[in-house]
């Protein structure tokens, strides 16, 4: 644990390795634990760390109400305290906009970015949230939730892969018995955390940056659990999924503009896609960071790298 300020004390996992800093940053609602059976592949080339957000899992402090600077400067707190100059920010969705802001605030010590299906673009994310299509609800008994294995199995359903037992209990809560007792972090403060309305200023960052998106081909990418659908959730689903890749190819559009930045797109695949294909996102994270160029330019210079269209989904619920 790490304390950065008064009351507040961030979770850092450090999954050891040596050579440059690899920085993990978990999606809204997770942990740092998120990564521990993805992040240590990489140990082999660079030391390699995650940071939990304050408010999340065993991070103490409240999340700020729609304050991203609050949350960069928490990133940066930390690398201080652990003495750790330029790092390499890898990020999985909500993330995408402290990695984005951190880059634009500190570009001397960006030494890359690497949005896991975080690159996207929230500016109009209250307009969006409004006309968003609201996902068919899932089938939850009460048998789901009475124990950690049956938490296990209902996540899995749900999301479509299978975390790691490390994140499922730093995120929800159980007795001595294992019997399930709610979420850590509530609902209200995770919505604190999603509000406002942010542009990803691609334009003022510098170093050379990596977006994965994954890219939704069918209603199970979008909702893992169709198959228990009856027509009318199906139909519900199907008016998701277009708006979804709506929201994909735009974002996506936006962040390719920019010549330090490159794209790689992985069809089929859900918002989790590093824990569903940990294999095809490793060797592309590997592939961006093993290029030489991943050296911090100066910031009056960018490295010119043409978008990897290789193998070429996220919408207002999807932080």
């Amino acid at each position: 644990m790490t304390r950065i300020a008064p009351g507040v004390t961030l979770e850092v996992v450090d999954w050891g390795g040596h050579g440059s800093t690899l920085v993990f940053l978990a999606g809204l609602g997770g942990t740092a634990h998120v990564f521990d059976d993805f992040a240590p592949q990489f140990t082999d080339s660079f030391h390699v760390v995650g940071i939990t957000r304050r408010g999340f899992g065993a991070s103490a402090g409240a999340p700020p109400a729609a304050d991203l600077d609050t949350l960069v400067a928490d990133i940066t707190e930390t690398l201080d305290t652990l003495r750790l100059g330029s790092v390499t920010l890898v990020g999985h969705s909500i993330a995408g906009e402290e990695m984005t802001r951190f880059a634009e605030l500190n570009p001397a010590r960006c030494r890359g970015l690497v949005y896991i299906d975080a690159a996207y673009d929230r500016s109009r994310i209250d307009t969006l949230a409004k006309v968003q299509p609201p996902a068919p609800q899932p089938r939850i008994s009460p048998a789901d939730t009475v124990s950690f294995n049956s938490i296990r199995a209902v996540y899995a359903r749900i999301l479509g892969v299978r975390e790691p037992d490390s994140e499922i209990r730093a995120t929800v809560r159980f007795d001595s018995a294992d019997r399930f007792l709610g979420e850590v972090t509530a609902d209200s403060l995770k919505g604190r955390l999603a509000s406002g309305n942010r542009v990803a200023r691609y334009d003022q960052v510098h170093c050379r940056a990596l977006a994965i998106y994954a890219v939704p081909d069918s209603l199970a990418d979008v909702v893992p659990y169709y198959a228990e659908l009856d027509s009318a959730g199906r139909a519900q689903g199907d008016s998701l999924l277009r708006f979804v890749a709506a929201v994909v190819a735009g974002s996506r559009a936006k962040f390719a503009r920019f010549p330090q930045n490159t794209v790689v797109d992985v069809h089929g695949a859900n918002h989790f896609v590093f824990l569903q294909r940990p294999v095809e996102v490793a060797r592309a994270v590997r592939s961006f960071l093993s290029n030489q160029r991943l050296v911090r330019q100066p910031a009056s210079v960018q490295s010119v790298e043409p978008h990897d269209t290789t193998n070429q989904h996220t919408s207002a619920a999807r932080r």
